[in-house]
C-alpha cells in the first residue's frame, strides 16, 4: 500500500499528458459491485438500449445537462434552456458547462467530466482505509466501461500498480481484443446476461448476444474470475426459456465465480426526465419474494450438476 499512499500525495506522478475518460459519476463505499468496499466509477456511453436502463445518464458518450425542477426559480437566466435540453444536446462540452454555471440555483448541473487515470485514482484513494480492511478496491462501470477501452487499461494498469482490487461490469459487448488487452488488469468481470433469445435480445437492448456470449466463453477460457449478473424484469425476461437459459451457462461454466439476479427498479425513470428524455418503459417491480422464487427456479434447473455460487 505504500504506492498507494504515494500516489494519493501526489508523488510518483507521469507529467505527461494521459487519455482521458468521460466520467459521470464515482460512488463511495459500495458493498455490492465486486469483494469488499469499493469505489465505483461511473463511464458514459453504452451501445446497447436496454428498455429498462437503470443509468440513461450513462448511455450518450458525451456531456449533458441535467434539470432539477425542485431547485428552479423560473429566473429565465438560461433562456428556457431548462425546460427545452435537447436544443443543447449537439453543443460542446464547455457551452453545456457554461449553461451549469450559469444557472443561480444549481437547478442545471452537467452530468460528464473528462477525468485522467491519476485524477480518477485521487478520489478513488478517499477509500483507501477501507480498501486495506475489507480487501476492496475500484470497480469500472457505466454506461458501457469498455466503450472507452484505452483509458479502461490506463487506469486499471495504473489501479495494479497502486496495488488496488480491480473489477469492471460490462454488457460483453465490445471487441474480443479490448477484453484480452485488459484481461491482465481486471480482477474480475461482473458479467450481464439479458436474455437468451438472441432475436428477443435484440429487441429488448438493440443488439444480439453472439457477440457477448463468445466474449463471455473466450475470457473464461482464458481463465478469467467471472460473476454473472441476471438483469430480470418482470413481464419482460421473467421466462422459463431465458431461467434455463441462465441454468444452462452456469452448467457450462462450472469454474463462474458466482451468479446473481439483479432485479429490476425505477431510479432510472426520475433520472431520464431530468435529462430531458422520459423514453423508459415503467415496469413493475418484483417483490423479495418473486425474486426469491426466481432464484429457486433457476437452481432447480441447474440441479446438483454445478457447486457455482449464488448471491
Amino acid at each position: 500500500m505504500k504506492l498507494l499512499q504515494e500516489r494519493c500525495t501526489g508523488k510518483d506522478r507521469d507529467m505527461e499528458e494521459e487519455v482521458k475518460g468521460l466520467i459521470f459519476g464515482i460512488q463511495h463505499f459500495s458493498i455490492h459491485d465486486g469483494d469488499g468496499i469499493r469505489s465505483n466509477v461511473f463511464m458514459k456511453g453504452c451501445p446497447l438500449r436496454c428498455l429498462w436502463c437503470h443509468n440513461p445518464e450513462g448511455l450518450a458518450p458525451a456531456a449533458e445537462l441535467q434539470y432539477f425542477e425542485n431547485k428552479c426559480r423560473k429566473c429565465g437566466k438560461c433562456g428556457g434552456i431548462c425546460h427545452n435540453l435537447q436544443t443543447v444536446s449537439k453543443e460542446s462540452q464547455s457551452i453545456k458547462e457554461t449553461y451549469a454555471k450559469g444557472c443561480p440555483y444549481g437547478a442545471l448541473e452537467l452530468v460528464g467530466e473528462e477525468m485522467t487515470a491519476e485524477e480518477v485514482l485521487e478520489e478513488v484513494c478517499i477509500d483507501q482505509a477501507f480498501f486495506r480492511t475489507s480487501k476492496g478496491g475500484i470497480t469500472l462501470s457505466g454506461g458501457e466501461p469498455m466503450m472507452q477501452a484505452d483509458f479502461v487499461l490506463e487506469l486499471l494498469k495504473k489501479s495494479k500498480e497502486m496495488g488496488l482490487s480491480t473489477a469492471i461490469e460490462t454488457s460483453g459487448y465490445s471487441d474480443q481484443r479490448n477484453y484480452e488487452r485488459i484481461l491482465p488488469y481486471a480482477d474480475e468481470f461482473l458479467w450481464d446476461y439479458k436474455e437468451t433469445d438472441n432475436v428477443k435480445h435484440r429487441e429488448l437492448t438493440g443488439v444480439e448476444n453472439k457477440k457477448i456470449l463468445e466474449n463471455l466463453r473466450f475470457l473464461y477460457q482464458k481463465g478469467a474470475v467471472i460473476t454473472l449478473r441476471c438483469p430480470v424484469i418482470p413481464g419482460v425476461n421473467d421466462t422459463e426459456e431465458h431461467f434455463r437459459g441462465i441454468a444452462g451457462l452456469i452448467k457450462e461454466l462450472r469454474n463462474l465465480k458466482g451468479w446473481e439476479i439483479m432485479p429490476y427498479h425505477r431510479m432510472g425513470i426520475a433520472k431520464e426526465k431530468r435529462l430531458g428524455k422520459g423514453e423508459s418503459i415503467e415496469f413493475s417491480v418484483p417483490s423479495k419474494k418473486v425474486q426469491e422464487q426466481w432464484k429457486q427456479k433457476i437452481l432447480s434447473y441447474i440441479g446438483e450438476e454445478s457447486d457455482v455460487n449464488v448471491n
